[in-house]
């Protein structure tokens, strides 16, 4: 999401035919894979046009790689930018985040769009229903913490 993609994991125990629903339903154009998972995601990918280049393996522990896949560390050797940055309501509730899958039960599954909004409301939710230590203040770029005083 920092670079402006939008992420759109899937279940690991999908089968070829629903990989490559899901592939075309969120319309992949890369793949970060799991090397147990390359069979399933090498086969969908290829069916769905999507060329080895464009598909990187989580190989955390050294695992040999097909030809043609890369290492998700290749992602680290294209220097450093600034995130994708924004501060507006408006475009945080149109900004795509994640595009998340139902379970399908009644036939295959379906793409939940969540904006980066949804996000946040839901850290808000979950994280700050209880008042903190501390007060936040900001001060030009610089974000300084605060001991809350009684």
């Amino acid at each position: 999401m920092a670079f402006g993609g939008i992420f759109a994991g899937c279940n690991p125990s999908y089968q070829k035919y629903e990989l490559v629903h899901h592939i075309k339903t969120a319309k992949v154009q890369m793949l970060i894979v799991e090397p147990e998972l390359f069979d399933g995601a090498l086969a969908a990918a290829k069916e769905c046009g999507i060329p080895r280049e464009k598909i990187l393996a989580f190989d955390n522990h050294d695992e040999k790689l097909p030809h043609g896949v890369k290492s998700w560390r290749t992602l680290l050797e294209h220097g450093q930018r600034d995130w994708e940055r924004f501060d507006d309501e408006r475009t945080s509730k149109s900004t795509i985040a994640a595009l998340l899958f139902s379970s399908g039960t009644t036939g295959l599954p379906k793409a939940g769009v969540l904006t980066h909004y949804n996000f946040v409301a839901e850290h808000t939710l979950v994280h700050e229903h209880k008042p903190k230590p501390y007060r936040v203040c900001k001060q030009s770029e610089d974000i300084r913490f605060i001991p809350r005083t009684r």
